[in-house]
């Protein structure tokens, strides 16, 4: 019986530790997480997924970009939020990255004169496959020269 009621306070011990780590870590992305990530890529938005490491925490951040020509804040969103994703099927799955260069060239004979035009086409395409869940909207926000929409993912880990 003893021995039930020990094993009982100990889980109970790890259950509440567990969730005060847990909540420190929600505290942490809705602060110094938040401040890290406003500073870092509202002067120089660069569009991606990585881990970041803060204290005892671990978190997984994605940014999307658009542009900021459309008024439409919902479109924006919706954009940036896709991007962000995607940023994060490539940073987990091993995307498969085929690339092709196609070169075009002509002849043109016009009043007894030849000349020759050449054109290149490079063609790249990405394919990742996954699904993305239980990420949540961290913030968005415009960058500091106000020409991109920077949307903002994260997971704690």
């Amino acid at each position: 019986m003893e021995k039930k009621i020990l094993i009982s306070i100990v889980n109970f011990m790890i259950f509440i530790n567990f969730s005060t780590a847990q909540t420190t870590c929600e505290e942490i992305s809705q602060t110094k997480l938040l401040d890290i990530i406003e500073n870092k890529y509202k002067l120089n938005p660069i569009e991606g997924a990585k881990y970041v490491f803060i204290d005892s925490c671990k978190f997984l951040v994605s940014i999307g970009i658009t542009s900021t020509s459309s008024n439409n804040l919902s479109v924006m969103n919706r954009i940036a939020s896709v991007k962000a994703r995607r940023s994060v099927l490539i940073f987990l799955n091993n995307p498969k990255i085929t690339t092709e260069t196609i070169i075009q060239t002509e002849q043109v004979i016009s009043d007894n004169n030849t000349s020759y035009i050449e054109r290149y086409f490079d063609n790249m395409s990405e394919e990742a496959n996954g699904f993305v869940n239980g990420m949540a909207t961290l913030t968005a926000f415009k960058s500091s020269d106000g020409s991109n929409y920077i949307y903002v993912l994260v997971k704690t880990l």
